[in-house]
């Protein structure tokens, strides 16, 4: 990477970062003001739209970060194709709304999911400045807007309405609002022209690439979809919001870190494949190694620390997820490790066989879900670490192939994290388990204490074991240090 790049990739972590503090923050003030049942019903309401955003979006913002050479006709076409499809895809979710709730057996269901299909909207109108920013490299102003949009709705909107006894509607304020927000601001930092387009060539590489990266993702997507969309069913909304809270506390910091490089990962191994598969193989073994070295240790830890963290984050009234939220946190590991192979397969345009591995994913994970579904909760947390471990092995030998290399040259990059991992859950089992806690102690402060051992344990490691490869570079970006980046990817 060159130095603007790991600048841009500094401002893209300090986004995420902040993010990450800010949904920790909101998770422990406005969840102790609802109840699990607000959020049952809210993870269904969520899943609609975001399934709907999947099939109607068309993989708009992808195609301008990918399209080498982009023309102002592009840009154009992307966006009235994005507009159109958001705006369908909020009319055939509306109308769909009857048929939902039946299907949920939740006759409280239809305003909230309308209320929620208004972000497909908001999103259309984002997702071509959004492309355009991180085409070029603008993550300084994706960090502002992404930042301010979640501040906004989160604690300027949501958590006042929680405050006041609004229930689910605080949900739906807090995530509705973002996307508007962001759409604002995204247009504000890179606008560009609305003006319909209706030549036949503007659309010709935005609707193929588009195509095929949108049917992926949705497939995968609903892939991952499946446990709330059968749990909404089959359980009550409070066990699915007990699950919900889980899933999103153990995946949203991976999903951040993971999000922080992307940004930059993809349109940077844009322009490597445009050179050489040597150089894509090289950034994606580099930048998974970044990735895994944090996400795979604070999984662990989190898994190790779950009586604490939970009751801390959620309130005692939520302390029957700890056995759910510790298997998720496996599941959070292999789902952030996904992420960066399959923009790479998205980048040689791979779709044909990740799309049958997605297939067939969402077929194993939603039997299992059926089956495992009377055992509970925590039975279809299981299913859905084992099958992701499955899809996670698959996805990588898919990756592998296609830069020409075996798959130990990509799971190599897991080593410095898997160690890491082992020396932080020997220390905090020990520490949370084997020594007696006092009574004066409170839980937030032992919350304190284990996050620092386990952030002490990890630099220590890294910093003794893994110097050149992991410790460096990362501290390259936290110490803003204008010198050589220690591993070159050109």
């Amino acid at each position: 990477m060159t130095d603007n790049n790991e600048s841009q990739l500094r401002w893209s972590y300090l986004s995420t970062i902040s993010t990450a503090a800010m949904q920790l923050l909101a998770s422990a003030t406005i969840t102790r003001f609802l109840q699990p049942s607000d959020y049952g019903l809210a993870a269904v309401a969520m899943l609609c739209s975001s399934l709907a955003a999947y099939f109607t979006q068309l993989g708009m913002g992808r195609a301008v970060v990918q399209k080498a050479n982009l023309t102002d006709g592009n840009i154009r076409a992307s966006f009235l194709l994005s507009l159109a499809t958001g705006l369908a895809g909020f009319a055939i979710l509306t109308a769909l709304t009857p048929v939902l709730a039946i299907y949920f057996h939740e006759p409280r269901l239809p305003p909230v999911v309308i209320a929620f299909a208004l972000s497909l909207i908001f999103q259309s109108i984002s997702s071509v400045a959004g492309g355009l920013l991180r085409r070029e490299f603008r993550m300084r102003a994706l960090f502002l807007c992404d930042f301010l949009g979640y501040l906004l709705s989160t604690f300027g909107l949501g958590l006042p309405l929680a405050i006041c006894g609004f229930g689910i509607w605080a949900i739906v304020a807090s995530n509705v609002s973002q996307p508007l927000i962001v759409a604002i601001g995204y247009w504000i930092a890179r606008p560009h022209s609305v003006v319909p387009t209706f030549q036949k060539g503007d659309f010709a590489h935005i609707t193929s690439f588009g195509g095929k990266a949108s049917a992926t993702t949705a497939v995968e997507a609903l892939g991952g979809s499946l446990d709330v969309l059968i749990m909404g069913r089959l359980l009550s909304p409070a066990s699915l919001g007990i699950y919900n809270r889980s899933l999103t506390l153990s995946t949203q910091p991976g999903y951040n870190l993971s999000t922080g490089l992307t940004r930059v990962f993809h349109p940077t191994i844009a322009r490597a494949a445009e050179r050489s598969l040597a150089e894509c193989h090289t950034i994606l073994l580099d930048s998974e190694r970044r990735l895994m070295a944090l996400i795979i240790p604070f999984c662990v830890g989190a898994a190790i620390a779950a009586p604490t963290i939970i009751p801390v984050i959620f309130g005692k009234q939520w302390v029957t997820a700890v056995p759910v939220y510790r298997m998720l946190c496996l599941v959070a590991a292999l789902d952030a490790s996904f992420h960066l192979p399959a923009i790479q397969l998205e980048v040689l345009s791979l779709f044909r066989h990740k799309f049958l591995m997605q297939v067939v994913f969402a077929v194993a994970f939603g039997t299992g879900i059926v089956l495992a579904a009377p055992s509970g909760i925590v039975a279809i947390a299981i299913v859905y670490a084992g099958l992701q471990m499955i899809r996670t092995t698959c996805l990588h030998w898919l990756s592998a192939r296609s830069l020409r290399r075996s798959i130990w040259s990509l799971l190599e990059a897991w080593i410095p994290g898997l160690i890491c991992s082992a020396a932080v859950g020997v220390i905090l089992y020990f520490v949370q388990f084997s020594i007696v806690w006092s009574s004066h102690i409170k839980p937030a402060f032992r919350l304190v204490i284990l996050i620092l051992l386990a952030a002490a344990t990890t630099i220590a490691v890294y910093r003794l074991l893994f110097t050149k490869s992991v410790y460096e570079p990362w501290m390259l970006l936290v110490r803003r240090k204008k010198t050589e980046v220690i591993l070159q990817l050109n």
